[in-house]
């Protein structure tokens, strides 16, 4: 049976994490609705939660660390959308790199208000810079990794260096920001098609997907 202690730290856990979710969707919404990061307070954030901001305290320290915990948030929604080619990119076929950049394109049109936040304070708030490019470094290391792997394969275009999978990740983000808002779904799609297109003649060999 379990103990009363494991029962209330279960339940501690869960309201934890209920907190954490609801100041994440506070600063989304407040950022699609115009709000900066760098006007944003914790006042703000809390009575949007629907918290006290004495509670926000107990699980961040200041709202950079809320920045940071959202940014963990968006990168690993984007590394589970990236799919086969994250987890098994020698297996990788043209359709399936569509895929998962059809999916990382909708992830980054989900939280598009808030990408758009951190890329335009992160050119003048040196702590949101820092953060972003903490994001993007995971994701090139990712995009490194999948390529080293199909080279050991035997698949990769043979001027694949691993630049070419920064330059990929860095292109990826920018088409993003600058062509996403305001794009009907054809749109959308086409501008994956492109990426993928891009993409896959970049690193893999003629004839081998």
């Amino acid at each position: 049976m379990p103990s009363i202690t494991r029962r209330a730290r279960a339940r501690s856990s869960e309201t934890q994490a209920g907190v954490v979710e609801a100041l994440v969707g506070a600063m989304e919404r407040l950022i699609a609705g115009g709000q900066s990061f760098t006007a944003l307070s914790v006042e703000q954030l809390a009575r949007e939660a629907g918290i006290a901001r004495s509670t926000f305290y107990l699980h961040f320290s200041d709202k950079g660390q809320l920045v940071h915990r959202l940014l963990q948030e968006i990168t690993r929604e984007m590394s589970t959308a990236a799919g086969t080619w994250f987890a098994q990119p020698e297996l990788t076929r043209r359709e399936d790199l569509h895929t998962a950049i059809r999916s990382i394109v909708e992830v980054y049109e989900r939280h598009h208000a808030v990408m758009t936040a951190v890329v335009e304070t992160a050119a003048y708030d040196p702590e949101v810079a820092q953060l972003f490019h903490q994001m993007m470094d995971s994701l090139v290391m990712e995009s490194r990794r999948s390529l080293r792997r199909i080279q050991q394969n035997g698949k990769a275009h043979p001027d694949a260096t691993p630049e070419v999978a920064d330059v990929l990740t860095w292109m990826l983000e920018c088409a993003c920001h600058q062509l996403l808002k305001g794009r009907k779904p054809a749109q959308r799609e086409r501008l994956a098609e492109t990426l993928t297109h891009i993409a896959w003649t970049a690193m893999f060999a003629p004839g081998k997907g």
